[in-house]
């Protein structure tokens, strides 16, 4: 019968059982004072960084942007013209900053309004993806014609409390393949 060796039964060199460990805090870390750890931080990630002396805006400010914006979207088709029909129309984003301004990492005030301006006024990403959307609203009104290339204008401006990206286009028309045939 073999004997296991106990505390107060130790060979010379034999290991000592391991102590049982209380769970917590390591010991070489301070314990907080007060009633117990504190509640995690709410995180806001949109937010905008310098780049060249100019404001630029980060991925998450770009959705947040497009997330939380309103859209609308009004134009007409003129049916007479020297190119042929062609839709003129204008699709307007209003982004409320008081809507922003939780998820919104910096404080958006007239400077910080005014800063937000400049970065999406000289983002091409936020352009592009305006006039994408301008281009897919005429699509979507007007299913049975084929688009021709549009001719874009943006603009960015702050109107009170609310940030207004502008697109105007003009879109030549022409019938579509399938009108055509049937």
């Amino acid at each position: 019968m073999t004997m296991t060796p106990t505390m107060d039964r130790l060979r010379v060199g034999a290991m000592k059982s391991p102590r049982p460990r209380t769970l917590g805090y390591p010991r070489h870390v301070k314990r907080p004072i007060g009633p117990g750890p504190r509640p995690l931080a709410r995180a806001r990630r949109g937010a905008l960084r310098e780049h060249g002396g100019h404001p630029v805006l980060d991925r998450v400010g770009e959705e947040l942007l497009f997330a939380l914006a309103a859209r609308m979207s009004e134009g007409t088709v003129r049916e007479g013209g020297p190119e042929g029909p062609c839709f003129q129309g204008s699709t307007m984003l209003t982004l409320d900053l008081a809507r922003l301004q939780p998820r919104w990492r910096e404080v958006l005030d007239a400077e910080g309004a005014e800063r937000l301006r400049r970065a999406v006024e000289g983002s091409v990403r936020v352009r592009l993806r305006a006039m994408r959307l301008a281009c897919a609203d005429v699509a979507h009104r007007l299913p049975d014609r084929r688009l021709g290339r549009a001719t874009v204008e943006t603009s960015v401006r702050l109107v009170g409390r609310q940030l207004h990206l502008d697109v105007d286009l003009e879109v030549p028309l022409r019938v579509s393949w399938r009108r055509a045939q049937g």
